[in-house]
């Protein structure tokens, strides 16, 4: 095999590495992420993003809010309200460490709940399960960078092993397995992309 079919073959086992490990790193401070509120649903539901982040809390269908527990926060943080809106959307800038859970002031009783992960967890939240819903284990969050709505993180469902909370309607990306739906779902694109390009760079050493 020439240099040149080496340096090809080295070209297309890099792409599948970065479309491997590339895409479940933690939202970073300089991009904004979008939680979507929908018909009694949070989406994602459970996110990582570094310190300093802002995340958009929006508006898909419905009236929500999106306010922090305030025993559920770590203890330096200030807890946020968007209050209840009908349009539009809320921000909010996440300066301290630790694990962040919240919920939709009109639909707390029917487990409208959420989780964001800054940096490492900590805090509260990590002591109890959160007595609303479910919400998906902070290690899990963190290891996939954002989970779904209806997404199973363990074979059984969320934080404290229960399914959704009662009344919970169906939102966007609704499968079940580890990997579903919006931002589950990228660390096993990312796998395949890397499996094929170590398929077909293998292929290529063997034909050439």
């Amino acid at each position: 095999m020439t240099n040149y079919n080496r340096r090809q073959f080295l070209g297309v086992l890099g792409a599948g590495a970065v479309a491997s490990t590339g895409l479940s790193q933690p939202v970073s401070a300089q991009e904004t992420p979008v939680v979507k509120m929908g018909n009694n649903y949070f989406e994602p539901i459970g996110l990582h993003i570094e310190p300093g982040t802002t995340v958009r809390f929006e508006i898909a269908a419905g009236t929500h809010s999106a306010t922090a527990y305030e025993n559920r926060i770590p203890s330096d943080a200030s807890a946020f309200d968007s209050e209840v809106i009908s349009s539009g959307g809320f921000e909010y800038t996440f300066e301290k460490p630790g694990t962040y859970d919240y919920y939709c002031i009109p639909h707390k009783s029917v487990g409208m709940v959420g989780r964001i992960v800054v940096g490492s967890p900590g805090g509260p939240a990590e002591d109890s399960p959160i007595p609303d819903g479910d919400v998906p284990e902070s290690e899990a969050i963190i290891e996939q960078g954002a989970i779904a709505y209806g997404s199973s993180t363990d074979g059984d469902g969320y934080s404290d092993g229960g399914m959704m909370g009662p009344g919970m309607g169906s939102g966007p990306g609704m499968m079940n397995g580890r990997n579903s739906g919006w931002g589950g779902g990228l660390p096993f694109v990312g796998g395949a992309l890397g499996m094929l390009g170590l398929v077909g760079g293998l292929l290529y050493w063997a034909l050439e």
